[in-house]
């Protein structure tokens, strides 16, 4: 319904007269995006921040009930207090090394107690993670077609229109075709059907006037897939606002992600 009424609105279209028609076109556009898949890399400061409060709560934390945990000086207690120990060791501030003293008690032994293997208190050895390197192949081509580029960054989609223009892919809206309708129409048209695309809400978040049509934005995110376009490219907002005409950029500038 809001689709419809933003259309009446912005073409003109007729509503209590038979002769008044549109005076511009009206299309709906899609602004489709891939949200970051790693956390940005914090600055210097957000760094030590970070390590200085976590450092706080570290040594603020209520002491660790180890004896409702451990048997009093088995080998599952010293292990642990090794543990204990080295994680003290990571923080290190002013040239100190501030630690929580950890004191190993001996083993006791009992002698009414009987043998029993410590299996069941031995280290767990896991699968190892292995860490993937921030840099992608992508990145090392400049690969602008890819979606494994940047990916600490909102990467946009952008086709080249007829004029030869770049710009989100957009479709003139059909009769009484609602926006979000015809902008998924217009990028399957655009970008091929090969795309999982969820539209975030039914209404625009933005427009662009020219004096051959107005332009409603549709927000978008991409799921899974891959664009078939002629030409098109991901990219983020700083090399969209290199690529796409000064005026377009002043009516999407303010409606796109600053990460």
């Amino acid at each position: 319904m809001f689709g419809r009424s933003a259309l009446r609105l912005a073409c003109g279209a007729r509503q209590f007269s038979t002769t008044r028609t549109r005076s511009v076109a009206v299309r709906a556009s899609i602004i489709l995006q891939r949200d970051p898949i790693v956390t940005q890399q914090s600055a210097k400061f957000e760094a030590a921040a970070d390590q200085y409060f976590g450092w706080l709560d570290y040594m603020t934390a209520d002491k660790f009930p180890r004896e409702f945990f451990f048997k009093p000086g088995s080998s599952a207690e010293n292990r642990w207090a090794d543990q204990d120990q080295e994680r003290a060791l990571e923080w290190h501030f002013g040239g100190t090394r501030p630690k929580r003293p950890v004191t190993k008690k001996p083993i006791e032994e009992d002698p009414d107690a009987e043998e029993v293997e410590d299996d069941l208190m031995a280290p767990v050895v896991g699968k190892t993670v292995e860490v993937q390197p921030r840099e992608t192949q992508a990145d090392a081509s400049n690969d602008l077609l890819s979606l494994e580029r940047k990916l600490d960054r909102t990467l946009y989609l952008i086709v080249r229109d007829a004029k030869g223009r770049w710009a989100f892919p957009q479709s003139d809206v059909q009769d009484e075709e609602v926006l979000h309708e015809a902008a998924r129409r217009g990028l399957r048209d655009m970008c091929g059907s090969k795309m999982s695309v969820w539209t975030v809400g039914c209404g625009p978040i933005g427009h662009h006037v020219t004096n051959e049509h107005t332009a409603f934005f549709v927000k978008a995110h991409i799921l899974a897939g891959k664009a078939e376009a002629k030409e098109y490219k991901w990219v983020t907002r700083e090399e969209l606002g290199e690529a796409v005409p000064s005026d377009y950029w002043a009516s999407v500038k303010d409606i796109l992600s600053a990460v």
